[in-house]
This record gives C-alpha cells, structure tokens and sequence, in this order.
C-alpha cells in the first residue's frame, strides 16, 4: 500500500515500509519552488535490528535516466508535480504501481528531474538496495520508442540491451608507435594485436581502421600492423612529438565515417557485439559518448566509468569482474561523467563540433575534457557493462598526475570537478573511498563503491 502526501504543488507517493522524516515535505516544496523541479527524489536512511548500529547512508547521484531503466536508484519515495501525476495516469494508477513501475512513468512526462540532497525517508535495511521491474521496463521501453530486449539480472536489475537500429560506418582509431610488450605470455606487436582481436572476433561488419603510426616505427611492426588490419587499414604518419589527442584528431579528419571508436594499441575486445552495443545507445540522441567495462588482463575491473571528487577517479578498480557494486551499479548501464578513451565510441560531427581532443592534454585527460564539453553541448556519457574490452595498463603503476596536465584540467572545468551530478555534496572531497561529511556518520563507501585514481590511457 501507499500513501499519498501533498505539499505545495507536490504529490508524494510514499510506500507502507516507508516513514516520511520530519521536515522532508517542507524541504521538498522548497526545493521544488527554487530549482522549478517538477519530479523529485532524495536521500535516505536504512536501520538493521542492532540499535547500537548507525543507519545506513543511501546517498543517491542526480539525474540518471539510462540507469533508471536498468533499476530504480531513485529510490522508494518520489514526488511530482500534479501535471505530472496528471499525465503519468493520475495518482490512483501510479499508487496502485510499484515503486520502479511509478517512477518510470513520472520520469516519462517530467522536464525537470532533481535529486534533493536531504534524506527524506527511513527504511529498514532490506529495503536500501534498488529494486527492478522487467515487465515495468519492458512496458516502458514500448511506451518511449526503444528498441530493446529487456532481461531480469535479479530482482534488483534489469539489463537493457538496446538495438542497433543502423549499421553506420565507423572508423576505429589506433594512435601507436608500434610497441611491442608480452601479452598473456607471449610477445606481440600491441596494435596489431589490438586490430587483429576487433576484425576476428567483432560481429560489426562496417569498421575501417586508422592507425597513425610514428615516423620512427620499426619496419617490422609496421609490416604486422598493415597486415592486421588488411585492405581495411589506412596509416597516418606522425613526426611529432607524443600526443595522443593529437593523434585522434589527425586521424578524424581522414575520413567521413559518422562514428570513430577511439582504440588504445594496448586493448583486446572481450565482446564480440562490442561495436553494435555502445552504438545501440546513440538511438539516444542526448547520448555524446559511451565507454564498455574495461578489464586488465586478468579479467579484473579497470574502470566502470569515471567520477570527481574533484580529483577523477576510476569506479571499482582493481576488483573482480563479477563485482555487482554498491546498489547493483555494475549491473546496469549508467550515466558517468567520462570514461577512458583507451575504449569509447562517439559520432564524427559531435567530435568535430566540439573540436576533437584538447591537444593540452598529451597523455591524461583528454578524455575528462572532451566528456565534459559534451556536457557543455548538452550531450550525456554512458557507461555500459554490457561490453567489455581488456586494457592491458599494467595494475601495479603508479598513475602519474603532472602537475601541469592537472592545473589545466582545473583551470577549464574547476566548475565541474567540485560539482559532479553523479557524485554527492555529502561527501568528502579528494577521497578515494566515498565518507560522509557529516559528523559522527560511517563511511558510506557502501554507496558508490570503491573507488581509485583515474588510470591513464
């Protein structure tokens, strides 16, 4: 059963497990009437049967949409607008729903989603992780135009795995200077190796590949490179000194495939429908940007995406693949602030439109800046762990901030850093691990889960 409340222009539905806290609907209409949200969700506290054992913090990240559909983050207790409620099927519907079921159809007729950054309700600790609706999600999915196959990971997830509704040209690049390195045991000219695993093992049948090689590469690795990528292969030759964004910027401007998947040499995908599932996402046309689960060699998490705090991290690094994460975040696609270009697809005219790669940033970075002013153009970054790439970046280096690559980075997007969407305010500021800033609160951790410094490409 649940309960309706109202407060100013708001209609709160709040389920029976749950108990509103005091001064939640006062904050609620506040929030509403200063930010001009029109659907609102918080935070909230879970207790377990120890009294002794402090609530559990579930700190929630902003607007997500792709992660709404894989589960509901947003949690048990949401309002709306009465227009909303209105168009959502009216409040004796969406009461009668479950919570997944209901907040996917007020996210299907609100304009302003906002999370408020207070806790609004208490529950009991079974009640702290998202739930997951297949049929909800399948229902949704038909009412909003995706194309998808819906499949339940669990009760708490939901994958969505999107259809490619076109087979458009992409054109992967690969900036090397013919490296080579062992590879599981044996020695391999990198790139080639990287070119070879995405034309025998990729189903995508529309790739060409570019690789812009160093004048200085041997002759032999350049023989392997060439053989690799076979009739499909164009060289770029570069005589400068290393800069990987201005490298794939070179190599952009070569062709006029709508998509360019940005190709570390050092990489090996894992998924053969790689290609068509980071493209299924861009049938969002507020999608700039897609990243797959990147794993080191030996099969463990690399990077789920990025997050600032300011200082970007990388989610989960260093932990088993089958990791589910705090809240199930590893089981669903979601919004992330950026990902590694190491792996990431994105269209040609966004790419150009923005202005490519910031060739300020040689080595780290480039891909946190080029993320962000996606953002700036209104454009959001997905991370899927429906796909997933090896990244052969050794686990045990140190990941070397220069001090000028970082100054940069906060000169041009200070504003971002210190205000992620998908981070909290509550949290502690240059922390690996997420902890709560308010005094006498256990380390949230638990929220986000682990976390590291941002590996470089």
């Amino acid at each position: 059963m649940t309960a309706i409340v109202r407060t100013g222009e708001m209609v709160g539905f709040v389920p029976a497990w749950c108990s509103l806290r005091r001064g939640a609907k006062r904050d609620v209409r506040r929030f509403a009437r200063s930010s001009g949200a029109d659907f609102v969700y918080g935070d909230s506290l879970h207790t377990t049967d120890d009294r002794y054992e402090e609530p559990f913090q579930v700190l929630r990240p902003d607007w997500s949409p792709e992660r709404l559909r894989g589960h509901n983050y947003v949690g048990d207790v949401v309002f709306a607008r009465h227009n909303v409620v209105d168009a959502a099927g009216g409040v004796a519907l969406l009461a009668s729903l479950d919570a997944h079921d209901r907040a996917l159809r007020l996210a299907e007729h609100a304009m302003r989603p906002r999370r408020i950054t207070s806790f609004l309700y208490d529950a009991s600790w079974e009640h702290s992780v998202p739930t997951a609706n297949l049929a909800a999600v399948e229902a949704h999915c038909t009412r909003v135009g995706i194309a998808a196959t819906c499949v339940a990971d669990s009760d708490r997830a939901v994958q969505v795995r999107r259809t490619a509704t076109a087979v458009p040209r992409v054109a992967v690049i690969v900036p090397t200077r013919g490296t080579r390195a062992e590879v599981w045991g044996r020695e391999r000219v990198l790139a080639a190796g990287a070119i070879a695993a995405m034309r025998n093992k990729s189903t995508y049948a529309n790739l060409e590949y570019i690789v812009v090689l160093d004048h200085d590469t041997p002759a032999d690795a350049r023989r392997e490179i060439e053989s690799a990528g076979g009739s499909d292969v164009s060289v770029v030759e570069f005589d400068r000194p290393f800069n990987f964004a201005e490298k794939v910027n070179l190599a952009a401007v070569q062709t006029d495939a709508e998509f360019l998947l940005l190709l570390n040499d050092d990489t090996e995908i894992v998924s053969p429908d790689i290609v068509e599932t980071m493209l299924s996402y861009f049938n969002d046309p507020g999608v700039g940007l897609v990243g797959p689960m990147l794993l080191y060699d030996d099969g463990s998490i690399q990077s789920a995406g990025h997050f600032f705090n300011p200082v970007p991290y990388d989610y989960y690094r260093g932990h088993p693949v089958d990791t589910q994460g705090a809240s199930n975040m590893l089981r669903v696609a979601r919004e992330v602030s950026s990902v590694i270009a190491a792996c990431a697809i994105t269209p040609r005219a966004l790419f150009e439109q923005v202005g490519g790669l910031c060739t300020k940033f040689p080595g780290n970075y480039n891909d946190i800046d080029y993320a962000l002013k996606l953002r700036m153009a209104g454009k959001r970054t997905v991370w899927t762990p429906l796909a997933a790439c090896h990244h052969f970046e050794s686990k045990t280096r140190e990941p070397v901030m220069k001090p000028a690559d970082v100054a940069e980075l906060g000169a041009r997007w200070r504003d971002m850093l210190e205000n992620d969407p998908y981070a909290h305010p509550a949290l502690q500021r240059y922390q690996p691990v997420w902890k709560s800033n308010r005094p006498g609160q256990r380390s949230v951790d638990e929220a986000v889960g682990p976390t590291a410094p941002m590996a470089s490409k």
